[in-house]
């Protein structure tokens, strides 16, 4: 037993054990973060198949009945509500497949600490609340970049349904000018309501991309 009073020993037992709980709420509460964010990002996923479908189909038939042709159809706007629509895909199924969170501690620790009979319960019960604390931190940073990624999927995603229904307006008739600015006010009002700039500073704070790329060139260059 560690060398302290009994009331001191306790009591660190319990500060140990009232933080490895919190630790274990808090890492449960961002699984469930991440997962409904993978969720979402999976269904925006089948419903971005699902518009690409029913355009490509569309196309196909119309153009198959001689009612229009390809170029009249490939106009500015439907070029650029595919290739948004493309992007929100891929943004899509980087958020589902770039998930890695971590729920708990690795077999390493719990042969090294909790099953290692020279430790005390004190030392067992903190080391394993460092361990959950190396976690929040770790799936902090991954919510955060999850967030992200879902919130520019999204953006994409709206943006494109914008712009390939200014493209079915422009095959028959010229897209007023305030049809564009209608487009342009909303998509404001999304990044605004949406927190996209909050998130992407939160971003940007947690996992210093700049940093981390000079880093990796500084590494080439060594090697």
């Amino acid at each position: 037993m560690v060398d302290l009073p009994r009331s001191e020993y306790e009591e660190r037992v319990e500060r140990a054990r009232l933080a490895r709980e919190e630790a274990r709420k808090t890492i449960d509460e961002q699984t469930k973060t991440l997962s409904d964010i993978d969720e979402k990002a999976i269904q925006i996923f089948r419903i971005n198949l699902l518009i690409s479908s029913v355009m490509i189909s569309g196309l196909s038939i119309s153009v198959s009945t001689d009612q229009t042709s390809y170029s009249d159809v490939m106009t500015n706007y439907t070029i650029l509500g595919s290739a948004l629509l493309l992007l929100s895909i891929l943004l899509a199924s980087i958020t589902y497949t770039s998930t890695s969170e971590r729920i708990g501690i690795s077999k390493g620790s719990i042969d090294d600490s909790i099953l290692n009979q020279r430790y005390d319960y004190d030392l067992v019960e903190e080391q394993v609340a460092v361990a959950y604390g190396n976690m929040i931190r770790y799936n902090y940073k991954k919510n955060a970049a999850n967030a992200l990624l879902f919130t520019l999927t999204l953006l994409a995603a709206i943006t494109s349904i914008s712009y390939l229904t200014l493209g079915i307006v422009d095959v028959y008739n010229s897209v007023p000018l305030y049809a564009n600015i209608a487009v342009i006010v909303f998509l404001g009002v999304f990044i605004k309501f949406s927190g996209l700039v909050g998130t992407t500073k939160r971003w940007y704070q947690l996992t210093s991309p700049v940093k981390r790329f000079t880093n990796l060139n500084v590494l080439q260059h060594q090697v």
